[in-house]
C-alpha cells in the first residue's frame, strides 16, 4: 500500500523493502530510504567500508561496537549513529539486536554499494562521522553539524507517543512503526499504521499521533528545519 499527497506519503512494509534504488520517496525530503531490521543475530557485522551518501543507523535492540574512521563506538539500544559520505565504518554486535536504517540520494559517482579501500580506493572525506550513545538520545542531536539531514531521531515507547503532539509541524517528521500499531490523523484523514509501515509528512502538516495499546513502539526522525518545506 502507498498513499501520497502533497504533504505526505504513507508506505506499508511490503511496499517499503528498498534501500538504495533512487527516486522512490518524494523529493521534498532529504531520505531516501527509511527501514526497520529487526531480527539482526550475535556476531553479525559488516566489513570496512564506505558510500557515495549518507547512512544513518538507529539501534534499537542489542549491544555491540561501531568504527567511524577507525574510532570505536559502543552500541546500546537506541544508539543513533551517523555515516557521512566519505566516512569508512564498520559494526560487530555482541548479541541479537534491532536496527534502523536511513540513507540518502547518491552523490558524487552514484554507486549503490559496499566501497572497500582496497577495491575502489580511499573515500574523499566530506564532514567527520558521530555517534549519540542510547542513553544519551533522548531529544534533539546537540550538534549536527553542517551536513547530518536529521536534527532528532530515537525510540518512542508508548507513554512517548501519548504525549501532548498534535499541531501542524515546523520541519519535516517522519515515524516508522517497529511493535504494534499507531492511529495516525493527518491533515483530517486517519488511518492506522503498524509494523514496519512509515508515514512521511512534510512541514506544514497538521498531524495527530497515538499508540493503540502499550506494546506499541516506533521511532520518529525529524528533518533539519534547513532542508525545507
Amino acid at each position: 500500500m502507498i498513499i501520497t499527497a502533497p504533504r505526505f506519503t504513507i508506505r506499508s512494509l511490503n511496499s517499503n523493502q528498498t534501500y538504495w534504488e533512487q527516486g522512490v520517496f518524494p523529493a521534498w525530503t532529504a531520505l531516501n530510504c527509511y527501514r526497520h531490521f529487526p531480527d539482526g543475530g550475535t556476531g553479525t557485522g559488516v566489513e570496512p567500508h564506505y558510500h557515495d551518501n549518507d547512512e544513518i543507523w538507529l539501534f534499537t535492540a542489542g549491544r555491540g561496537e561501531v568504527r567511524l574512521d577507525g574510532i570505536r563506538h559502543e552500541i546500546t539500544p537506541n544508539t543513533l549513529v551517523y555515516t557521512p559520505m566519505g566516512c569508512v565504518h564498520q559494526f560487530q554486535m555482541f548479541t541479537p539486536y534491532e536496527n534502523n536504517a536511513i540513507v540518502t540520494r547518491l552523490e558524487r559517482e552514484r554507486r549503490p554499494l559496499h566501497l572497500t579501500v582496497e577495491e575502489y580506493g580511499p573515500p574523499e572525506p566530506t564532514v567527520p562521522g558521530f555517534v549519540v550513545p542510547g542513553d544519551r538520545n533522548t531529544g534533539p542531536i546537540r550538534d549536527p553539524g553542517p551536513r547530518c539531514p536529521i536534527s532528532e531521531w530515537r525510540l518512542q515507547r508508548c507513554e512517548d507517543i501519548n504525549a501532548p503532539r498534535a499541531g501542524e509541524l515546523r520541519q519535516h517528521e517522519h515515524w516508522m512503526v517497529l511493535e504494534g500499531a499507531l492511529d495516525v490523523e493527518i491533515d483530517g484523514k486517519g488511518m492506522s499504521l503498524h509494523s514496519g509501515d512509515i508515514a512521511l509528512l512534510r512541514a506544514g502538516t497538521n498531524r495527530e499521533v497515538c499508540a493503540e495499546d502499550e506494546a506499541t513502539r516506533a521511532v520518529v526522525v525529524r528533518e533539519n528545519a534547513a532542508n525545507g518545506s
